[in-house]
C-alpha cells in the first residue's frame, strides 16, 4: 500500500519534515527483521494469505477460544459477512502495523467484531500491538527468568484464578487456568510496584478468549497502565475517581434520577464501580460485554461513562421506583439478562433490534457530549477530592484495627496517624499499606521532629563542636526512646507509638519519673547508667529552659543519687563534703562535653576500685559501685530538686504537642497521588534507560498513543497530487470507499442497527 502525504507549508518546513522522517524510517530499519516471525502470528495476513502469499502462515493463533469455542452463535451475528467486510478493510487500508483507520473502521467495530480478528483488532487499536512487536521474547523471558518464585502478588492471584469467568468452560480446565497464572505472573514481576490487585483476573480471562498469552500479556499493560490508570492498584484509586465523575455526568444528564437517588440514599457506587473496574465483564453476558470491549479498545475509557449513562437512561422510569440498594441492584440485573431480547414487539426489523443495540445506539447519541477532552478536565478537577477520600478510608481502617487507644480521642488519634504514616511515607518505607506498618530508628526521628521541638532541632544541621555533642547527647536519647517504643520487637509499630505517647502525655509526676527509670534499668540504677540520664537530662532542658537552670538541675541529680545510694548502704553523707562537691559542680567552667565530663567523672569508680568490680559479681558489683538505687531513691533524688520536679512533672510531656499543620495536611492529601505519580515516572524512567541501552537499540518501542486516539481516522478524502486513471486514482478508491461503506450499513440494518 502506497501512502502519499500532501505537505501544506512553506519549502524549507517540507524538506525538513522529510528529512526526519527519512531518519526515523532508517532507524526502525533493524526492526524490520523482527517483522516475518511477528507477522506470522497474525491473523489478518492468514486472512489475505491466498492472495498476497507474503507471510507464511500455517496454523491461526489465538486464545482459548480456538480449542473450547467463542461465546454466542456466530451464525446469528454474521461472522461470514464481517470477515469479508474485513478482509475486503485490510486490502484497501492496510493490516495489522500498517492498517490505517477509515471513516468505515468504527462501523465495523460497532457491529461486533468477528471471532477470528477480535484479539488483533483490540491490540491494534490499543497499541499493544506495537509493544509485542519491540518488545519480542520479553513475556517469555520474564516467566523463565521469575519460574519457582513466590511473591504475595502470586499467592493472591492463586486465590483469584478459580474464580475468573467460571461461566467459561476453559476455566474449569488446567489449560485455562494455566494460561491466567502465566500471563497474571509475568505481569506481577514486570511490575513490582503494582504487582496484583483484584479484577486483573477477570479483564485478562477475558482477553484469553481471544488473544495468545503474549498478546493478552502486552493489552494488559496497555490496559492498566494508560487507558484504566489507577484502577487496577490497591487503593483503585482511578476507579473511585472515574465513579466520582460518572455521579457528576449522571446529575448533570439526568437531574430528576439524581435527585431520587440522593433522597433515597440509593447509592450509584454499588452498581457502577463493578462495570467499572470489570470493563462490564462482571455484569454483562459475555457475547454483550465483548462488543462493550470492541468498543472500549476503539473509543477509550470514555465510552464506559457512556455506555454506564445509556444504562441509567434506558431503565429510568423503573429505577425511579426504586427505594433501596436491592430494588435497584435487581432492576440492573433483570435489565442485563435480557439485553438479547427485542427493545419493542414488532415486524422482524423491530425484533432483529435488541436492548443491547438500542443501549449502544443511546450511548454514542444521547451521550456523545462526553469526550475524552472532558474526562481528561473531570479527573484532573476531582483528582484531590477522591485522594483524600483514600487517606479518610485508610485512616478510619487503621483505626479501626487499634485494640487500644490508650486515652486518646477521635481526633488526638487521628494526628498520630498523620504523624505515623506521614513519616513511613516520605521515608519511603512504607506507604501504610501493609497490615502492620513497621518504623525504623531514622524514621521515629522523623516522626518525632513532628511531634516536638528537642527532636526537630536533631534535623538541622550545624557544624560547630558544641552542636555535634550536642547532637550525639539528642541521638543517644531518641535511640532510648525508640527502643522503649518497639518493646523489644525489631520495629515500632502503630499500636506501640499510640501506647507510648500516652504513657508520656497522660502520665503524672510519678508515673514520668518511673518512664524515665525504666528507660535505662528494670532493677537498680548504676552509676552507668545515672551518668546517661544525666546527660539526657540535661540535653532535653537546654532545649526547654535556660541552661544554667538546666546544668544546677543535673549536678543536684548527681550527688541525691550518689547520697540516696550511701544511706541504703547504712552509711551517714557527710552534708558538708556534698554541699562542697554540688557547689564544685555546678561552678564547673569549660564547654557542656567538659562539664559533662566531671560529673561522670564524679560518679565513677576510682580506677583501682574499677579493677576490682571486673571479678566481682552483678550482686557485689552494686555494693562497690557509686550508685545503686532502686526507684523509690530515684524518686527521691528528682524530688528534692524543684526543677527536676517541674521537668517530670509537665516539662517533658508538654514538650510533645498533637498539633497538625495545615502544611502536613496538605501533604496528606498528595501521598497517594503522588504514589502513583512516582510509580509511573519509575515506569517511564525505566522504559527510557531501556531505549538509551545499546543492547536493546534494535527494541526501541515506538511511540504508543492514547487508545483514543492510537490510529487517527483518515478521512476519506485522496490528496490531489496523484494523476491519471485506474484503479489506483482518487476517483476509483473513492468508489471503492462508497461501495464498502454501503456494504458495512447493509449489515448493520441486517443486524438491527438503527445508527447505520
Amino acid at each position: 500500500m502506497e501512502h502519499i502525504f500532501d505537505l501544506h507549508a512553506d519549502k524549507v518546513s517540507a524538506e525538513r519534515f522529510s528529512e526526519l522522517l527519512g531518519q526515523h524510517l532508517r532507524a526502525q530499519a533493524p526492526t524490520m527483521k523482527l517483522l516475518k516471525p511477528f507477522l506470522a502470528t497474525c491473523e489478518s495476513e492468514r486472512l489475505l494469505q491466498p492472495e498476497e502469499n507474503l507471510i507464511d502462515v500455517h496454523d491461526p493463533a489465538g486464545g482459548l477460544g480456538l480449542i473450547f469455542g467463542y461465546p454466542g452463535d456466530a451464525k446469528k451475528s454474521k461472522d461470514r459477512s464481517k470477515m469479508k467486510l474485513w478482509r475486503q478493510y485490510f486490502v484497501e487500508n492496510g493490516r495489522n502495523l500498517t492498517m490505517v483507520r477509515m471513516s468505515t473502521f468504527g462501523k465495523l467495530v460497532r457491529i461486533g467484531l468477528p471471532n477470528a480478528l477480535r484479539g488483533e483488532i483490540w491490540e491494534t487499536c490499543s497499541g499493544s500491538i506495537y509493544l509485542r512487536l519491540t518488545n519480542p521474547f520479553v513475556y517469555e523471558e520474564l516467566l523463565k527468568n521469575n519460574e519457582g518464585q513466590t511473591s504475595l502478588a502470586t499467592e493472591e492471584i492463586e486465590k483469584d484464578l478459580n474464580r475468573s469467568l467460571p461461566e467459561y468452560a476453559a476455566y474449569q480446565t488446567p489449560d485455562g487456568i494455566d494460561r491466567l497464572r502465566r500471563v497474571l505472573t509475568a505481569y506481577a514481576f514486570k511490575n513490582p510496584e503494582l504487582g496484583y490487585c483484584q479484577a486483573m483476573n477477570i479483564v485478562t480471562s477475558a482477553l484469553l478468549i481471544y488473544m495468545t498469552e503474549e498478546q493478552a500479556f502486552w493489552t494488559l499493560n496497555v490496559l492498566v497502565d494508560r487507558m484504566c490508570p489507577g484502577y487496577y492498584s490497591t487503593s483503585m484509586y482511578g476507579a473511585l475517581l472515574d465513579q466520582i465523575i460518572f455521579e457528576q455526568l449522571v446529575e448533570k444528564t439526568m437531574p430528576i434520577l439524581w435527585n431520587h437517588f440522593k433522597k433515597t440514599d440509593v447509592q450509584l457506587s454499588v452498581a457502577s464501580l463493578p462495570w467499572f473496574l470489570s470493563l462490564y465483564v462482571n455484569s454483562m453476558p459475555l457475547t454483550f460485554a465483548f462488543r462493550v470491549l470492541d468498543c472500549l479498545f476503539m473509543e477509550g475509557p470514555r465510552i464506559l461513562f457512556q455506555i454506564g449513562l445509556a444504562i441509567l437512561k434506558l431503565n429510568g422510569d423503573d429505577l425511579l421506583n426504586a427505594k433501596e440498594d436491592g430494588t435497584f441492584l435487581d432492576i440492573l440485573k433483570r435489565f442485563f439478562t435480557s439485553l438479547d431480547t427485542p427493545y419493542e414487539e414488532g415486524d422482524d426489523k423491530d425484533r432483529k433490534h435488541t436492548k443491547f443495540n438500542e443501549l449502544m445506539l443511546t450511548a454514542y447519541r444521547e451521550f456523545a457530549i462526553v469526550t475524552d477532552e472532558l474526562v481528561t478536565e473531570m479527573r484532573r478537577q476531582n483528582q484531590l477530592k477522591v485522594v483524600a477520600g483514600i487517606e479518610s478510608y485508610t485512616k478510619r481502617s487503621a483505626l479501626r484495627r487499634l485494640k487500644d487507644t490508650a486515652g486518646f480521642n477521635k481526633d488526638e488519634i487521628a494526628t498520630i496517624y498523620d504523624k505515623f504514616f506521614g513519616a513511613l511515607y516520605y521515608s519511603r518505607q512504607d506507604s501504610g499499606k501493609s497490615e502492620e506498618a513497621r518504623m525504623d530508628h531514622q524514621t521515629f526521628l522523623d516522626m518525632l521532629a513532628t511531634l516536638t521541638p528537642w527532636a526537630k532541632k536533631l534535623k538541622q544541621h550545624d557544624d560547630s563542636p558544641d552542636a555535634g555533642y550536642a547532637r550525639s547527647l539528642g541521638q543517644n536519647f531518641v535511640t532510648r526512646l525508640y527502643d522503649r517504643f518497639r518493646e523489644n520487637e525489631s520495629y515500632v509499630s502503630f499500636q506501640s507509638t499510640v501506647t507510648h505517647l500516652s504513657e508520656i502525655m497522660h502520665g503524672d509526676l510519678m508515673s514520668q519519673i518511673e518512664l524515665f527509670f525504666h528507660m535505662y534499668t528494670d532493677e537498680t540504677l548504676t552509676s552507668t547508667h545515672v551518668v546517661g540520664m544525666i546527660k539526657d537530662i540535661y540535653w532535653l532542658m537546654t532545649h526547654l529552659g535556660p541552661e544554667t537552670v538546666a546544668w544546677e538541675a543535673v549536678c543536684t541529680l548527681a550527688c541525691n543519687c550518689v547520697e540516696q545510694s550511701d544511706i541504703l548502704r547504712g552509711s551517714q553523707p557527710d552534708e558538708a563534703v556534698m554541699a562542697q562537691t554540688l557547689t564544685d559542680l555546678k561552678e564547673a567552667l569549660g564547654s557542656p562535653q567538659k562539664r559533662l565530663g566531671r560529673v561522670e567523672a564524679y560518679l565513677q569508680p576510682t580506677s583501682a576500685s574499677a579493677d576490682a568490680l571486673v571479678e566481682l559479681s552483678d550482686d557485689e558489683n552494686d555494693i562497690h559501685d557509686k550508685v545503686a538505687i532502686g526507684l523509690p531513691s530515684y524518686r527521691m533524688a528528682i524530688l528534692s530538686n524543684e526543677a527536676l520536679e517541674m521537668f517530670f512533672d509537665h516539662g517533658f510531656r508538654d514538650s510533645f504537642k498533637l498539633v497538625e499543620l495545615a502544611s502536613e495536611r496538605q501533604k496528606s492529601l498528595g501521598r497517594e497521588l503522588f504514589e502513583n505519580l512516582f510509580a509511573e515516572g519509575k515506569e517511564l524512567a525505566h522504559t527510557a534507560h531501556q531505549s538509551l541501552s545499546p543492547k536493546h537499540h534494535t527494541q526501541t518501542p515506538s511511540p504508543v498513543p492514547s487508545p483514543s486516539v492510537s490510529s487517527a481516522t483518515v478521512h476519506d478524502a485522496t490528496p490531489s497530487a496523484l494523476s491519471g486513471s485506474g484503479p489506483g486514482t482518487p476517483e476509483a478508491a473513492s468508489a471503492k470507499n462508497k461501495e464498502m461503506s454501503e456494504d458495512v450499513d447493509t449489515l448493520m440494518t441486517e443486524l438491527g442497527h438503527l445508527d447505520a
